[in-house]
């Protein structure tokens, strides 16, 4: 689980430096926030597959992926001065990690 925080942070810090999200206290911002939503999304899923079953992975993964876009753009909207849409601007950068960390974590392991 640390590594795929360390790989979300990671992704979505350069993410958001490409999006505009240059200085310090922005970073911070994405950082503190991917540090909120990544471990409670990580345990719950971890907790769903080992208490009741791995096949409801799936199943719970998109609405707490929708969750964790919602909760990053709301303090997205609170803490930075965005050009782009908060809500989209989470997006984007969960997309992003969400799919460049399944193709590195596929390579790796």
């Amino acid at each position: 689980m640390l590594l795929a925080l360390a790989l979300t942070i990671l992704i979505e810090g350069c993410g958001a430096f490409l999006l505009g999200i240059r200085t310090r206290r922005g970073q911070a911002v994405v950082l503190l926030a991917n540090v909120i939503t990544n471990p409670v999304l990580q345990c719950t899923l971890t907790a769903v597959s080992f208490f009741w079953s791995p096949s409801l992975y799936y199943y719970f993964l998109v609405p707490l992926e929708i969750a964790a876009v919602i909760v990053e753009g709301r303090l997205y909207k609170s803490f930075l001065q965005l050009k782009l849409n908060p809500f989209l601007f989470s997006l984007l950068l969960n997309a992003g990690s969400f799919g460049l960390g399944k193709l590195i974590f596929k390579i790796l392991f």
